[in-house]
Parts: structure tokens; sequence; C-alpha cells
């Protein structure tokens, strides 16, 4: 797949305020639902690129690897929505390079396992 552009803003009571930057991604971008930056860290939401049954939602939390990203310096935690997502967290700066390389091994990573996650699950 063709990289895109994750164009990130600040966020202020709420209100994406300003852009930051616009970061080539690689590849994974349809996983990330909302990416904004407030108070200088930079949040992620990360999910499925698809729908999944409820047996399947609690799967894949279950399979997903935390702790990899844990290792990797972010933040992570589970949120509650309609298919299995996670916020990740960590510090955003105003250096182009070091935020296009962390937003890929984010990116890369979490595609990395969905689809192992898939493989195991039978998801097509």
């Amino acid at each position: 797949m063709e990289g895109r552009a994750l164009v990130l803003y600040k966020r202020e009571n709420n209100i994406l305020t300003e852009e930051l930057g616009s970061y080539e991604v690689d590849a994974g971008l349809q996983f990330i639902t909302k990416a904004y930056v407030e108070d200088d860290v930079c949040f992620i939401y990360l999910s499925t690129d698809r729908d999944v049954t409820d047996e399947q939602y609690n799967e894949i939390f279950d399979l997903y690897d935390m702790e990899s990203l844990k290792n990797l310096g972010f933040e992570i935690e589970e949120v509650e929505e309609y298919n299995p997502t996670w916020l990740i967290k960590f510090q955003f700066k105003d250096d182009y390079e070091y935020m296009e390389e962390k937003l890929n091994l984010l990116v890369s990573n979490h595609e990395m396992q969905i689809n192992e996650i898939y493989k195991k699950l039978g998801i097509e």
C-alpha cells in the first residue's frame, strides 16, 4: 500500500487549533481513527480496519501485545469503542524526522500485530 500523510493538529479545549506537521506514513494509516497533540503529548487512536463481531472484539484485545509498544517507548491503553481501539501516547517533538520515525514505528507495529491476530482468528 502506498504511504499517505498524517496531519497532526494541536488541540486546546477540545478544538483543533493549528497544524503542527504533516508526516509521511508508509503503511497502515487506515488503522488510525484519531490523532492530535495536546500539552506536547501526541494522542494516536488505533483500531481495526474493519468491523468485528463481539466474540472477535474480546479475542483481539486478548491477543494484542501491548507490552511490545510499551517496550518501544509508547504509553498504551485500551479504549471502549465500537471496534477494539487503543490510545497511544508519546511526547511530541518539533522534529520532523523524529515524529515521522515514531509514527511509522507505531503504525507498522500495530498493522503487523492486527494482521497476525486476523490470521490466528481466521478473519479475512
